[in-house]
C-alpha cells in the first residue's frame, strides 16, 4: 500500500479541482467554495468525509486511491448509492419526473422502494423553496424571484449533472454511521478527514437538517480531530 510519503515523492502533478455546478441544492453545500477548499488539501492516500451532505468538496477534487463517504441521514445515504448503483434507472426516472407541485408534495412520503425514494430526495430538495430537509417549506413556483420556466429549464438539467457524479462515486466506500466513528476508523497520518458538520444551532435561527448535532457532539469531533 502506498503511504502519504510515497504520494509527496511522486513526480506527477496533483490534478487540479474541478469547479462543478450544484448538482444538488443542500443546506450548507459548499458548491461556490468547493475549488478553493480542495487546493488546500495536502496529499494523502485515504480521504475521509464524515458529514457528506451534497458532496460538493468530493465531487470536486481529484480522485484518491482510497475514499470513504458517510452521512447519518439515511436518505442522502440512499440516494447516493442509487445513483453509483442504478445511474440509469435513476436517471430514467428524474427525466420523466416534472416541475410539479404534485410531486413536490409526493416527495415528503417514503415508499421503502430505495429508487423510488432516491427520485424523491431529488425532487424534494430542488423543487422546495428552501434547501430545509428539516420540514416541508412548499413548493418553489411562478410566484418565486426565478419564473417558472426558469426553474423548468433549470430541473431539465439536473439528470445530465448527476450522470457526472455517478461516475466519480464509482469506487467510493459509502457509509451511514456516526461521525465520529468513521474518523476514529482512520485516524491515520496517510487520512484527509474533511469535515463540515452541522452548524451549532446557536449560530441559526432554525433547524435545517434531518441530522442535528448538539454542542457536546461538536466537541467530541473536536478531540477525535485534534487527535488525527
Amino acid at each position: 500500500m502506498s503511504t502519504v510519503e510515497d504520494l509527496f515523492e511522486t513526480d506527477q502533478p496533483i490534478a487540479a479541482p474541478k469547479r462543478r455546478s450544484a448538482a444538488l441544492r443542500y443546506p450548507g453545500s459548499k458548491w461556490s467554495l468547493a475549488t478553493d477548499i480542495v487546493n488546500q488539501f495536502g496529499a494523502h492516500y485515504h480521504y475521509v468525509e464524515p458529514y457528506f451532505g451534497s458532496g460538493a468538496v468530493f465531487f470536486s477534487k481529484p480522485v484518491s486511491p482510497h475514499e470513504l463517504i458517510n452521512d447519518m441521514n439515511s436518505l442522502v445515504v440512499n440516494f447516493f448509492k442509487v445513483l453509483r448503483d442504478r445511474t440509469d434507472d435513476l436517471l430514467f426516472a428524474l427525466e420523466a419526473t416534472p416541475w410539479s407541485r404534485d410531486e413536490y408534495n409526493a416527495s415528503h412520503v417514503l415508499t421503502g422502494d430505495a429508487l423510488e425514494d432516491a427520485r424523491r430526495f431529488v425532487t424534494r430538495i430542488w423543487q422546495a423553496h428552501a434547501s430545509d430537509l428539516a420540514k416541508k417549506t412548499g413548493w418553489k413556483n411562478r410566484g418565486s424571484k426565478q419564473p417558472a420556466r426558469g426553474m423548468s429549464v433549470r430541473w431539465q438539467r439536473v439528470p445530465a449533472e448527476l450522470a457526472e457524479l455517478a461516475i466519480r462515486l464509482k469506487d467510493a466506500e459509502i457509509e451511514n454511521r456516526p461521525a465520529v466513528e468513521v474518523m476514529q476508523r482512520f485516524a491515520t497520518k496517510d487520512t484527509l478527514i474533511y469535515a463540515d458538520p452541522p452548524y451549532l444551532m446557536q449560530t441559526r435561527t432554525q433547524k435545517m437538517y434531518a441530522n442535528e448535532m448538539s454542542l457536546d457532539e461538536h466537541l467530541e469531533m473536536l478531540d477525535v480531530l485534534s487527535s488525527h
